[in-house]
């Protein structure tokens, strides 16, 4: 069996982190010491190696030399062995001793000019020494400081490989496609200026993986039918300091508008907070377009519609150059629904009323053509020409949309 110095750095980097998940679930579960202290000691086992033999790949990069604790006469019959074909890597010779994993991160830094701060070093020799403490000895560990310590130092793993060894390293850990760019740009750039972006891209990222949504890029777009896995990305797509608002085809807009539900019929449910009104449509689709990670461009969310029938015996409809839709009212207190005209236009007097006929109610606004009915996109971030794309007759349907971003992501970037 043979695997590289770079295969094998992965494989263990990626699994003293799978062992960390466990344990981090243990410990949820209330699980037993001895069960706990299993998972915690083999993800510190698994981590500390991944990353000295990474940082062993990254030295051999620089020259092959840097793996070497010194140019012995040993070291010199082994490069004449290798050339002779007698052994394939120079470390397979007897007396040849590849350098510590101190001297290896000193090498890194201070002879290939790779950024690693004290910071970073304290935490890559807190690892080591508990490695050597659980390997060597009897082990008194404090869980919460090492699993803390495990968790913080991944993402300086992340910055300084993902710069040093590059996309074969995050894809190596399992990364989706966006996660990956995301990394790279944040180790050739440095951190996002723009906090809100920073978190939008952090939270796409985390909704893909929770959705098993795999391929996507930056820039990207692709198409969601599932109706049950649109709810899910629509609303897990909020918190955290990311709220979406929505621009709809009858010229309404929010700067707050949340996804509640669809009904077993297939009626998506759009809250908007500033007016609170319910949106409704028949789901057909939605397609989402994800921009580059280095701009102040939000991820755009087109939601499409199926034609449907209009409620009751005498709707309140309107119709604009595009779209067709129903007014109706939903009772509070019960969540009755109400599509008759007679109701929209006593909901209107009860505004002005000091004796309403009608409970306490929101509007319902539902949309009865098919096609595109709204765009949500991040608040505090540019949206381009969506609304744009949102009022054109020709849009087409979800395929078609999504065809046309990566047509004009193709044009602007002809290389890939």
């Amino acid at each position: 069996m043979k695997i590289t110095l770079i295969e094998n750095g992965l494989d263990s980097l990626r699994k003293g982190y799978d062992h960390l998940s466990i344990y981090m679930q243990l410990k949820v579960d209330n699980s037993e010491e001895p069960v706990r202290f299993s998972a915690l000691k083999d993800s510190v086992l698994s981590v500390q190696h991944g990353i000295e033999i990474l940082f062993k790949y990254c030295l051999a990069k620089e020259h092959e030399l840097l793996l070497y604790s010194d140019i012995s006469p040993k070291l010199k019959s082994a490069f004449k062995r290798r050339r002779n074909g007698e052994i394939e890597e120079l470390y397979e010779a007897d007396g040849v001793h590849t350098v510590t994993f101190k001297e290896s991160i000193e090498r890194l830094r201070d002879v290939c000019g790779l950024p690693i701060d004290k910071t970073f070093q304290d935490r890559l020799l807190q690892v080591e020494g508990w490695r050597n403490r659980i390997t060597h000895s009897g082990v008194l560990l404090q869980e919460a400081t090492v699993s803390k310590g495990l968790i913080d130092l991944r993402e300086n793993l992340d910055s300084f490989l993902g710069a040093a060894i590059g996309p074969q390293y995050l894809e190596g850990q399992g990364k989706t496609e966006l996660d990956v760019a995301y990394r790279t740009t944040i180790a050739v750039y440095g951190k996002l200026e723009n906090k809100t972006k920073e978190l939008t891209v952090e939270r796409l990222i985390q909704v893909l993986k929770n959705n098993q949504i795999k391929g996507v890029k930056a820039s990207d777009a692709f198409v969601i039918r599932d109706p049950n896995t649109a709810l899910a990305v629509l609303q897990q797509m909020h918190g955290d300091g990311i709220n979406y608002g929505c621009d709809l085809v009858n010229l309404h807009c929010s700067g707050s508008a949340l996804v509640a539900e669809i009904s077993p019929e297939g009626i998506m449910a759009i809250f908007t907070e500033d007016n609170e009104t319910i949106y409704e449509l028949c789901f057909d689709a939605i397609v989402i377009y994800v921009p580059k990670i280095n701009n102040n461009q939000s991820p755009l969310v087109f939601i499409f519609s199926k034609k449907i029938a209009p409620e009751g015996n005498d709707p309140s409809l309107e119709e604009g150059e595009n779209y067709r839709l129903q007014n109706g009212l939903s009772i509070i207190e019960d969540g009755r629904d109400l599509w008759e005209k007679e109701d929209y236009r006593q909901s209107n007097e009860d505004w002005d009323s000091e004796s309403p006929v009608l409970p306490p109610h929101v509007p319902i606004v539902r949309f009865l053509s098919a096609g595109a009915a709204c765009f949500m996109n991040v608040q505090g971030l540019e949206y381009a020409s969506a609304d744009r794309i949102l009022k054109a007759t020709d849009i087409g349907g979800p395929d078609a949309l999504c065809q046309a971003f990566k047509d004009m992501l193709s044009q602007s970037n002809p290389k890939g």
